[in-house]
């Protein structure tokens, strides 16, 4: 009988299995086992994939240091968090064109200094397609930060999150010129529809937007500019204080074609819960739309542990069934959620 061994898989099976793990643990557990191994780990055509914290940085500072200095030209995916502080990292590893393999890129825990010096230099690198930044310091301006970043020519994928909401910027609309190839966006913090139309006017090849932070409380009377975004066929958005109104004049003046739409709203705006009004709205605006998502978010009173919010019952009419997007109301000593959806969505926990 054949005795088999680890050794005995391909090389090709060894890609597959690497592929989901951090570069440090490859080389931990593989390097110098033996011959092959060490050959495989030398190859330049193995990728790596490189994902450091502060507790794993502190651990094995020198293996990476290694790892970063000789393989910049194999690494295609560089994951980084580390403390706010440690600026040392960024200043002895600086991103620049040697990582030309280089395809995505997260940025955790990092200072608007060293953000705005690592976005001036990304613009060198070929085959950078996705970002993802996250500040963690609250931010009122983030102009330069999205200025960078629309620089960079041939990123696909977009995440921007900072603390704080964002109460200027003065970014223009773009002109031709300054169109790029995104195509996935995600806005993780709190702007109004105006900040959001100026970001996207940037984005003509958009087919998915995430807005997980927006507001309009005090926003209510600014024009929206109308552009062409006939590919965008995913919006998933959470709102505050958002008017339905303020969110029907979104959809029409994007010219989407949506076939997703997702929609958490965290308010007292009671108008959400119009069954007839959002009937009018898909039926007019978005007659492609495939899957519909709606979740009402309000507080309980304290005193009487009740809530005045009740969906409408017209939810429940041929429109709604005939799609099987369904009704369930949730409470507990907190806060009420209402929510439409698939029947496969209402099923799961809406506390969760």
């Amino acid at each position: 009988m054949p005795i088999t061994s680890i050794e005995n898989l391909s090389n090709e099976l060894f890609y597959e299995i690497f592929d989901y793990l951090d570069g440090n643990e490859i080389y931990q557990a593989f390097s110098n086992l033996n011959h092959r191994f060490q050959q495989f780990l030398d190859s330049s055509s193995f990728p790596l994939k490189i994902k450091i914290n502060s507790s794993s940085y502190k651990s094995y500072m020198n293996i990476y240091q290694q790892l970063l200095f000789n393989n910049k030209h194999r690494i295609i995916s560089l994951h980084l968090s580390l403390p706010l502080q440690n600026n040392e990292f960024f200043l002895s590893h600086f991103i620049d064109s040697s990582f030309n393999y280089l395809e995505s890129l997260v940025l955790f825990n990092i200072s608007l200094f060293i953000l705005l010096s690592l976005l001036t230099n990304l613009t060198c690198l070929p085959r950078l397609f996705s970002l993802t930044t996250d500040t963690q310091w609250i931010l009122d301006d983030l102009t330069e930060v999205y200025r960078l970043i629309f620089l960079l020519p041939k990123l696909k994928y977009m995440k921007c999150s900072t603390r704080g909401t964002v109460t200027f910027m003065s970014l223009p609309i773009a002109k031709k010129e300054q169109l790029t190839s995104i195509e996935y966006l995600v806005i993780n913090h709190s702007c109004t529809f105006k900040q959001v139309s100026t970001i996207i006017s940037y984005t003509p090849e958009l087919c998915h937007l995430n807005l997980m932070k927006s507001y309009d409380k005090y926003f209510n009377n600014e024009m929206l500019l109308p552009m062409n975004l006939f590919r965008l066929t995913y919006l998933s958005i959470k709102m505050c204080n958002v008017m339905l109104n303020k969110l029907k004049l979104f959809i029409t003046e994007t010219g989407c074609n949506l076939k997703v739409l997702r929609v958490i709203i965290r308010s007292y705006e009671r108008d959400c819960l119009d069954a007839d009004r959002w009937q009018e709205l898909i039926t007019n605006y978005l007659p492609n739309l495939e899957e519909f998502y709606l979740q009402y978010h309000e507080k309980v009173d304290s005193e009487t542990a009740m809530s005045y919010t009740l969906p409408s019952d017209n939810f429940r009419s041929l429109f709604w069934i005939e799609r099987q997007w369904l009704m369930n109301v949730q409470m507990n000593s907190l806060k009420i959620v209402c929510s439409i959806g698939p029947y496969r969505y209402i099923e799961t926990n809406v506390f969760s």
